[in-house]
């Protein structure tokens, strides 16, 4: 979608279909009563948190950040490619690295998969952050769990927050190849993080980034860049 025209009226549709599963879970995950009724659930409350001494956290950019930003884009579009389904159930992963079935994903798996192709792990970062500071990820972190904390917008925007270069957000022009973009689909005042993506090394046809992520049933790499609401601008390498 995006590469040679704007989206029909049946892409069109099934974009707003798809808003509102995703929706649907973040409600879940915020423990509200979303509106439509949720089908989808992404973590149980009582998943135990590590308890080791974390290193100090930061994201810093390399010397070799042209060939990570490359890495990271070609990552993002395999998603694309593998046509990855949709599933924001929760699930027991491994730590560091850890990772659900690589068949199925939500958006920020988008984001943690490509940047590990730098050697970021959104998962230790995250969790090690968390750990050190949790009041700071109120109100997304009730109770800390590694296996799903980096996988929420909330707590993976409050990391961008605190670690990586804020950019503009409404500037299309600012936005480059690797950049990651958190997007919601409420304008504010009643904006939130609902959705996460990778900007691509492609532009559309109105010369905008394209955005790689997932908002379902598959990842797609489209025109949608200021589709919604953008709430961060981070740039990570």
């Amino acid at each position: 979608m995006g590469h040679d025209a704007g989206p029909s009226i049946v892409r069109k549709l099934a974009l707003v279909s798809t808003v509102a599963l995703i929706l649907a879970s973040f409600a879940l995950a915020q423990g509200q009563s979303p509106t439509p009724p949720p089908s989808r659930s992404e973590a149980p409350t009582s998943s135990p948190a590590r308890s080791e001494a974390p290193a100090p956290v930061a994201v810093v950019a390399d010397a070799s950040a042209p060939a990570l930003v490359t890495a990271v884009v070609s990552r993002a579009r395999e998603e694309v490619a593998r046509r990855v389904s949709y599933d924001a159930s929760w699930f027991a992963i491994s730590y560091p690295n850890g990772d659900p079935n690589p068949s199925v994903g939500v958006c920020t798996d988008v984001v943690v998969r490509s940047y590990r192709a730098a050697g970021i792990d959104f998962q230790k970062l995250v969790h090690e952050d968390v750990v050190r500071n949790l009041a700071a990820y109120d109100p997304w972190v009730k109770v800390i769990d590694s296996n799903i904390d980096h996988r929420r917008v909330g707590p993976l925007m409050t990391y961008l927050n605190r670690h990586a270069k804020k950019l503009p957000n409404e500037d299309n022009g600012t936005y480059v190849a690797g950049d990651i973009v958190v997007i919601s689909f409420n304008a504010c005042p009643r904006c939130s993080p609902q959705h996460i993506g990778v900007v691509s090394d492609k532009t559309g046809p109105r010369s905008v980034p394209m955005m790689i992520h997932n908002m379902g049933p598959v990842p797609t790499e489209d025109d949608t860049l200021d589709a919604w609401t953008r709430i961060g601008h981070y740039r990570v390498l």
